[in-house]
């Protein structure tokens, strides 16, 4: 583990031991460092795949309280419109996202968007769990990565986090 994980790991287990109602402030402010020098991930890590995005994981915590992630977008790659089980945490480590905002369809229908915000580096998120409708989109030519920090086990990272909406 090189000093730059090892610190956001060092951070990371401090912000989940602290009271509840201080994990996005403590989470995003570990995820600031840790993006503010974007020269620590490895060439493997930063690789992108040619179908789709592709999820590095960085660090499982031992005792199942969290899994830190880097998630790197090919050209035009984008997640489904999704929420998440979990509390997440994300900065941008590299490159640009697009984060479309949803309202869910109080008819069933397909949510509702209701905004774009353009995450450039150095950009920090944080979402409670079930509270946000989003879709994570790179549209530039060139890869972009960031870093999450999802609060689940490292073995439940592909079922434990999404709650995929089933709408393109």
């Amino acid at each position: 583990m090189n000093a730059r994980l090892h610190r956001l790991v060092e951070r990371i287990n401090a912000a989940v031991a602290a009271p509840a109602d201080e994990l996005p402030f403590r989470v995003t402010a570990a995820l600031e460092e840790s993006v503010a020098s974007p020269d620590w991930l490895t060439a493997e890590q930063c690789r992108p795949s040619h179908d789709h995005y592709t999820r590095h994981v960085l660090h499982g915590d031992p005792d199942g309280r969290y899994t830190i992630v880097a998630i790197v977008w090919g050209a035009r790659q984008r997640s489904p419109i999704h929420a998440h089980h979990t509390w997440c945490g994300v900065g941008v480590y590299r490159g640009k996202l697009n984060e479309a905002l949803y309202l869910e369809n109080a008819e069933g229908g397909a949510p509702v968007l209701l905004n774009i915000a353009v995450r450039g580096s150095g950009t920090l998120s944080f979402d409670m769990p079930n509270n946000g409708i989003h879709r994570i989109a790179n549209t530039e030519p060139d890869p972009a990565v960031s870093i999450h920090v999802y609060g689940v086990d490292r073995a439940r990272i592909t079922t434990g986090v999404n709650r995929v909406l089933g709408w393109a």
